[in-house]
């Protein structure tokens, strides 16, 4: 596997169009066993970015999508804690359900994950 610490230091840094540019390129690149998660890295960086922009819709409609392909790498995968990404990720859609969380998207900006790595 490619080294993806680049992918990571820009997903952390909450820049989520370049992390979805890093993952989509070793999307192209990687081998068969590789090409879900990647897949689901670019839809999750998607749905963050979406959040940030106020796209609830279109954030919850990509985190489910990464969230069903990631769930194939459980509990970590290429160092990063899957459990955490995903347990994380299924609170930003539970309280979406929420309208008045909704109205206050700012709230939603301190619950956007971090990729934790695994030693």
């Amino acid at each position: 596997m490619r080294d993806i610490s680049e992918g990571i230091r820009l997903f952390n840094e909450s820049d989520f169009f370049s992390a979805h540019d890093f993952f989509e390129d070793c999307w192209m690149e990687c081998s068969r066993e590789e090409r879900l998660f990647f897949q689901g890295m670019v839809q999750i960086s998607v749905g963050c970015f979406h959040l940030l922009s106020g796209n609830f819709k279109g954030s919850v409609n990509q985190y489910n999508k990464g969230i069903k392909k990631l769930e194939n790498y459980r509990p970590s995968y290429a160092g990063i804690n899957l459990e955490k990404l995903l347990r994380e990720v299924d609170i930003i859609i539970k309280l979406m359900d929420d309208t008045a969380c909704i109205r206050n998207s700012e709230k939603f900006w301190a619950l956007i994950p971090k990729l934790e790595i695994n030693n």
